[in-house]
């Protein structure tokens, strides 16, 4: 574990330490969402700069008019987890999906063609994951784990049919498998449970 401000990088087993040792958040969390940063991808991670990565994000938010970091959690291909936002706040993840939702940004560009997940990126991803759907008593759905591609950034809503409404790719259309729901519950959904 290691320390810089309010930013906290841990292994996957620190995390587990870590979250365990936490107060429930007063604020209601159903849903975890699953993003990737697109910028940065792997070719900015050099294996030694998850505070600095972490704190260029802090900055560009700031650019952005957010309050601070939007993200409460990101993971590096090499499979740590950066503590970046109180889980008592809100985060800026999702237009719509922000009240009750915890955010992880997984650093990389998802998408076909782009950067190719590390075999430790994607164990820490699904330990998180697992444990923050644990620590708050959510069972693995489509209704507790979100990808951002499932919401319309304009009226932030939830999309009812594939392909329709103002969306992005995030967390990736390559992210284990794909970001449509049907991916999701194809590929990502049974190794959560």
């Amino acid at each position: 574990m290691k320390a810089i401000g309010k930013f906290i990088l841990l292994s996957p087993e620190e995390f587990d330490s870590w979250l365990k040792m936490q107060k429930t958040p007063a604020r209601d969390i159903r849903l975890v969402q699953l993003h990737h940063t697109y910028i940065p991808a792997y070719r900015h991670f050099n294996g030694d700069n998850h505070f600095a990565l972490c704190e260029a994000m802090e900055r560009a938010h700031l650019e952005r008019g957010f309050a601070e970091i939007a993200q409460n959690f990101s993971t590096f291909p090499d499979g740590r987890i950066m503590v970046c936002r109180s889980m008592n706040k809100i985060p800026a993840g999702i237009k719509g999906a922000n009240v009750n939702g915890i955010c992880i940004e997984n650093v990389g560009n998802f998408d076909k063609g782009k950067d190719q997940m590390t075999a430790a990126h994607r164990a820490v991803i699904l330990s998180v994951t697992r444990a923050l759907l644990s620590h708050f008593k959510l069972i693995p759905t489509d209704q507790s784990v979100v990808y951002h591609h499932w919401y319309d950034l304009n009226i932030g809503k939830r999309i009812k049919v594939e392909g329709t409404g103002l969306t992005k790719s995030c967390p990736g259309t390559n992210f284990f498998g794909g970001n449509t729901v049907a991916d999701f519950n194809k590929n990502l959904l049974p190794l959560l449970k």
